[in-house]
């Protein structure tokens, strides 16, 4: 075989290889993204970011959306009204944020059940769980203090069907059955990953354990946008779990029906204690914009006004700047 035919049969193969890569690339993102919509009454929408279904983040121009004025009118507003609040705004596209005591701990409450879910399905992933292995629920586990699954008479639940109670009704009962998958060390570690103020308390005895920041719930929900922690798919049920919670913040903030809002509330009205956190994204037609907005000292019906006041700013300023200058098109 002479130079030039061992040449061509090189070229050919090299040929062969990248068209097989190509094929099996395309392969595993289809695979791994199966489940890239979420349904509901007004259509299919994707969850999670853009780089996760198409495995490249498109070459473009960002344009930096201003903060500035919104973060004027919401301190204006918690000024007027005398509110103790925290509160953080990411727009994901371009990182363009800003916060208001966004650094602030407090307590997590049912917030906490967020970053138990994630172990739960990263133990999924591992094979250590199965979503569909039923667990037993005891008399111990039945906590009235929320969620309905205490007063049913059910023995035991899959785990899916416990994520889904504990994600879309902070269902204290499958927390506790949950909470028996995990183990200190195991929370920990995520805690740390995230950045929890207090790190080392045991949450198996104690739900007032962890203090967080609006800054640090929102790193929850980037890491479930960009799947950096669970796969896509793992992401997305908690994501689609979280769009439909018995705390509906779109009533509230008076939000359009095509808006979606993938959101994880947190309230607690006992002995003085007044405390509500509603932290998610905001699914604007193509823009995501990541929000936590934690209030402290206002009683429930009060906290949950202000909370949906709040997040219509946000949403009426997204909207307003995408009308005058299309910043917020083609989302990250």
């Amino acid at each position: 075989m002479n130079v030039n035919k061992i040449k061509k049969v090189v070229i050919i193969e090299a040929i062969v290889i990248i068209i097989l890569t190509a094929f099996l690339i395309e392969r595993y993102v289809n695979n791994t993204c199966s489940s890239e919509y979420y349904q509901n009454g007004n259509g299919k929408i994707k969850l999670l970011s853009p780089r996760i279904y198409s495995g490249l983040l498109p070459a473009e121009e960002f344009l930096i959306l201003n903060f500035e004025p919104l973060k004027k009118d919401v301190n204006e507003y918690i000024t007027k009204n005398n509110i103790n609040i925290s509160i953080y705004v990411l727009n994901m596209r371009d990182g363009a944020s800003f916060g208001i005591n966004e650094k602030e701990p407090i307590e997590a409450l049912s917030l906490n059940k967020l970053p138990i879910a994630m172990i739960i399905l990263e133990k999924v992933e591992q094979g250590k769980l199965s979503l569909d292995t039923k667990l037993p629920i005891t008399k111990e586990d039945r906590d009235i203090l929320s969620g309905t699954l205490y007063a049913q008479p059910i023995n035991e639940l899959t785990i899916k069907e416990l994520l889904r109670y504990m994600l879309q009704e902070s269902d204290n009962t499958a927390l506790w059955v949950l909470l028996k998958q995990v183990n200190l060390a195991e929370l920990n570690r995520f805690t740390n990953y995230v950045g929890y103020y207090k790190n080392n308390m045991n949450y198996l005895e104690s739900s007032d354990s962890f203090l967080v920041s609006a800054k640090t719930t929102s790193n929850l929900f980037i890491s479930l946008y960009l799947s950096t922690v669970l796969k896509p798919e793992n992401s997305e049920l908690i994501l689609s779990y979280l769009t439909n919670t018995t705390f509906d913040v779109k009533k509230y903030a008076k939000l359009p029906d095509d808006v979606i809002v993938s959101q994880k509330y947190g309230e607690f009205y006992i002995n003085n204690k007044n405390i509500f956190h509603s932290c998610g994204i905001m699914y604007i037609e193509d823009s995501r914009i990541f929000y936590c907005i934690m209030t402290d000292g206002l009683q429930q019906e009060k906290a949950r006004n202000t909370v949906g006041i709040l997040v219509n700013k946000i949403y009426n300023y997204a909207i307003k700047t995408k009308n005058i200058d299309g910043i917020l098109s083609n989302s990250t």
